[in-house]
């Protein structure tokens, strides 16, 4: 588990001499108790009018002791917003020694009648050999109610000066962070997300910070971060992590030096990295079992003629063999034997495995280390190794490679799965220095829509439509059905239409995962109700009913992860007794700098409609200063798509 403090809560203790802005605990403004709404964001179910920490270094009996204390008060507008009145502390722990968190005080105000937290609704439950958690919900709770809440961690543990979030899930109308840092600690920081410090200041405080037994003080720097007006963070439809966009103030140990001039480093380089990273016993230790493959490699495929040949033999050989334990793992509990024995395996071994056997046949493979997109992009600066979660290999044949996971059995050979699209990755041989490289999908998503029906002078439509999947469509498609009948599949189809039945249904390739999968529907429409006027839509689910984008704007990127496109074709033989009345217009919209486009193309005849409709986003990242062009798009994408055929009986 990533040893992370997730700072939640925000307290007092001490009042500062710079431009620190100052609280009393338990006094309130008229101002604050008659707030209705936050004008800045009037949706909000509740607002943090004020939070602070402040961070100082103590001298404990056996150790330096790093204490931040926290404050926050929050107003309560609904009773939506009664879930910001619930905290939970993170404490972590080791085999020696642990946080705790002391001077837990918390106050419920409605209008001048004040409700105390009790000792008794504090609690504290184990969360796993490492963690804890105190946990406590303020009471008496009512619309309108404002919480006061502050406490005290901790810490023996100098790497858990991590920082301060200024932003969350509900606006802020102050954010500040401060600490004094001894000069003997030396660490990096950084400010990530796309909100600017309205306090950004540093002051040295001379001899403040000293140790019995060491006779001469070492001096101080005194920080402060503040933001103000903060809006709520909100999590929009097709972007990586949250943590990536958030704005927050982090902290790394860089370095440390004593007293008695005894220094450590703390932050490494990759040069080391790769050096420590050849002799661990978890990925250097096996990532040299390329012998144990010698009798385990069927031999045709040492055989096979050419190197491609052979790596997509070895893939498939890997990727049936395992069973993934839904376990990630890849710095520890990496036993490639032991996996391979009882035919199940963590990411680690399973990938681990899969580069051993291409090594073993002679086929240049390297190992690459993964952050998925739901944990955050990697630090580039230096290497921070819990940073990664996953590991892939790279194959390397001729002037081409491959990103290759053999963990997923429905993932076809060159594909990653779509949590492994994080943009970049650190590639390692444990020969060569290890370097960064850009994740791109080497294919992205394609369906391909063909209709094709007649409709019958007694008002019944019958025909056959065919949806063709490629690549992640297909990869997709066959994770919905994979433990479907065919009878399942109809009756899941038949569902979203009234009126329809399906006759037959066939699918080609539902196991053949490097071919496209390839669904057939023959299909009659019943007009039960002998209605003169028809209203139908022809794209039989394979089109967009919403626009994914609905901020106004957006600072953080648009991230689809790979391109898309999606196309239908569609005639529609109509008798002479029925006319198309009105249907959409033919229309053709791009996105700047060939983002994509939009094609639509329409024929109607006396007896025969004919649609044509293409899709494409032709690249899988889209900046914020593209963000509105992209939001107009997909309107015109959306409000063309539901416009039905009106079909008129004569």
């Amino acid at each position: 588990m990533k040893k992370k403090i997730i700072l939640l809560i925000i307290s007092l203790n001490c009042l500062f001499t710079y431009s620190q802005k100052k609280y009393t605990f338990g006094k309130l403004t008229t101002k604050e108790l008659a707030l209705k709404t936050y004008k800045l964001d009037t949706t909000a179910n509740a607002v943090v009018l004020f939070e602070s920490a402040n961070t100082t270094f103590k001298v404990g009996v056996h150790n330096v002791i790093v204490s931040t204390s926290f404050y926050k008060k929050i107003k309560i507008f609904n009773k939506e917003g009664f879930k910001y009145a619930t905290f939970s502390i993170p404490l972590y722990n080791d085999k020696s020694d642990k946080e705790y968190v002391k001077d837990v005080k918390a106050i419920t105000h409605n209008n001048f009648n004040k409700t105390f937290l009790k000792k008794s609704q504090i609690f504290e439950e184990r969360v796993n050999d490492r963690w804890r958690e105190v946990k406590f919900t303020m009471p008496n709770l009512k619309k309108g109610s404002i919480i006061e809440v502050m406490y005290t961690v901790n810490t023996p543990f100098k790497f858990n000066l991590t920082g301060w979030e200024f932003q969350s899930d509900i606006p802020k109308k102050y954010s500040q962070y401060s600490a004094l840092i001894p000069g003997n600690y030396i660490y990096n920081r950084s400010l990530t997300g796309y909100l600017k410090l309205s306090v950004n200041d540093a002051q040295v405080v001379r001899r403040c910070f000293s140790v019995p037994r060491y006779t001469t003080p070492s001096n101080c720097e005194k920080v402060l971060y503040a933001m103000e007006n903060i809006p709520a963070f909100e999590e929009e439809e097709y972007m990586t992590a949250k943590e990536n966009f958030l704005s927050k103030i982090k902290f790394e140990l860089s370095s440390t030096s004593w007293f008695d001039g005894t220094k450590k480093k703390y932050t490494s380089t990759w040069k080391a990295v790769d050096r420590e990273f050849k002799t661990d016993k978890n990925i250097g230790g096996q990532f040299k079992k390329t012998s144990f493959f010698k009798n385990k490699i069927p031999k045709e495929i040492n055989l096979l003629s050419s190197d491609l040949e052979k790596a997509k033999a070895i893939y498939i050989f890997i990727q049936k063999h395992y069973t993934w334990n839904q376990k990630y793992s890849i710095f520890k509990n990496v036993n490639v034997k032991k996996a391979y024995e009882n035919k199940v395996g963590n990411i680690g071994e399973i990938n681990i495995s899969l580069i051993n056997a291409l090594k073993f046949v002679g086929i240049k493979t390297e190992l690459v280390l993964l952050s998925t997109r739901s944990n955050g992009f990697p630090t580039k600066l230096h290497p921070i190794i819990s940073d990664f979660n996953y590991i892939i290999a790279k194959v390397n044949i001729g002037d081409s490679y491959y990103f290759l996971d053999a963990t997923n059995k429905l993932l076809p050979f060159g594909m990653l799965p779509f949590k492994c699209l994080n943009h970049f990755g650190r590639v390692m041989d444990f020969k060569n220095e290890s370097y960064w490289i850009d994740i791109v999908p080497s294919k992205g998503s394609k369906t391909k829509l063909y209709v094709g029906l007649t409709l019958n002078e007694d008002g019944t439509i019958i025909g056959k439509l065919r949806k063709v999947k490629f690549w992640y469509d297909a990869l997709n498609r066959r994770k919905s059905i994979e433990n479907k009948s065919e009878d399942d599949i109809i009756s899941n189809f038949e569902d979203n239409y009234n009126n329809l039945e399906v006759t037959n249904y066939t699918i080609e390739n539902k196991t053949t995962i490097n071919k496209p999968l390839i669904e057939t529907f023959e299909v009659i429409i019943e007009n039960f109700d002998n209605s003169k006027t028809y209203f139908f839509n022809p794209y039989f689910g394979e089109k967009f009913t919403r626009n994914p984008f609905n901020q106004k704007d957006r600072l953080y990127p648009v991230d689809f992860g790979y391109t898309r496109t999606y196309s239908a074709n569609v005639i529609l033989n109509i008798p002479k007794n029925y006319k198309i009345h009105t249907f959409p217009k033919s229309k053709s919209v791009k996105l700047p700098e060939n983002g994509g486009s939009f094609i639509f193309l329409v024929k109607s005849t006396s007896d025969s409609f004919i649609l044509s409709s293409s899709v494409k986003i032709s690249k899988p990242t889209f900046f914020n200063f593209e963000y509105k062009p992209l939001k107009d798009f997909f309107n015109i994408i959306v409000n063309t798509q539901k416009i039905p055929l009106e079909i008129k009986k004569l």
